[in-house]
């Protein structure tokens, strides 16, 4: 007997707020690995938003974006998909995003960029790091292999 392992895992982005420039970091992200992500379903994306001592963030007065960024032409980049991050526990700085079976539709290469944009009343869009050497955005892989379309047959009669 054949037995197949499938897991579920939180497909999370850490995010990094630099709310006092004077704390020196204590702790350093490595590595940001790339979110995969699939054409076919619907992309659940955790998001926890933390201080540079790798603390969460209250983020009740603060509305998040998530941006998909197709950078091929690097002087032409241009968002592609915006979506908000819905906050679950806002003392805890978490939140997710849902990237859906029809916004998968548009994007048409396998490699793009994100950033998550902070917006606050008071200074505004606020940029976040996606990793400790304050890069802004991280990479997205697409995989349109792994849930295809289905697509009915076509049966031919006589010739």
């Amino acid at each position: 007997m054949q037995t197949i392992n499938s897991y579920v895992y939180d497909n999370t982005v850490l995010v990094q707020l630099d709310e006092d420039p004077l704390i020196k970091q204590r702790n350093r992200v490595v590595y940001t690995r790339p979110i995969q992500i699939y054409k076919g379903i619907n992309n659940i994306i955790k998001i926890a938003v933390q201080n540079a001592d790798q603390k969460p963030i209250d983020i009740t007065d603060y509305v998040l974006t998530f941006n998909v960024v197709d950078d091929y032409v690097y002087s032409n980049a241009t968002t592609v998909l915006t979506t908000n991050v819905c906050v679950s526990n806002a003392r805890q700085g978490i939140g997710y995003t849902v990237l859906t079976d029809y916004d998968m539709v548009q994007l048409t290469r396998e490699q793009y960029t994100y950033n998550i944009m902070l917006r606050d009343t008071c200074w505004g869009n606020v940029a976040t790091y996606v990793d400790d050497n304050w890069g802004a955005q991280g990479q997205i892989q697409l995989i349109p292999s792994a849930y295809p379309q289905f697509t009915s047959n076509t049966v031919i009669t006589g010739v």
